[in-house]
């Protein structure tokens, strides 16, 4: 394609840095962060289902559960029952392991 180039600027007016970090606060940057960690997040959770470790990436975890990761190779499951149901008197405790 082929096309004119410009003689002068067409620009009339510019924008200074100042004017344009003018509207930029700490509400605008808590704003874009959140949304960050969302869209980081929902990728995440994309990676997850391609290598088949969750079976979709818009599945939400129960809320009565919690993931403790790094455990002693000697803890059981009544250790754990017996440490959270300080907590809940129903706690319930399932480990499961890796493979390695």
């Amino acid at each position: 394609p082929s096309y004119k180039r410009p003689t002068e600027e067409i620009v009339d007016v510019r924008i200074s840095t100042e004017d344009a970090l003018a509207d930029f606060d700490e509400k605008t940057e808590r704003k874009r962060e959140k949304e960050r960690t969302l869209k980081e997040d929902k990728s995440n959770a994309v990676m997850l289902e391609m290598l088949g470790d969750i079976s979709s990436a818009d599945a939400k975890p129960p809320e009565n559960v919690l993931f403790v990761c790094k455990l002693n190779p000697v803890t059981d499951e009544d250790d754990l029952q017996l440490i959270f149901s300080r907590f809940d008197p129903n706690a319930k405790a399932e480990i499961i392991r890796d493979r390695e």
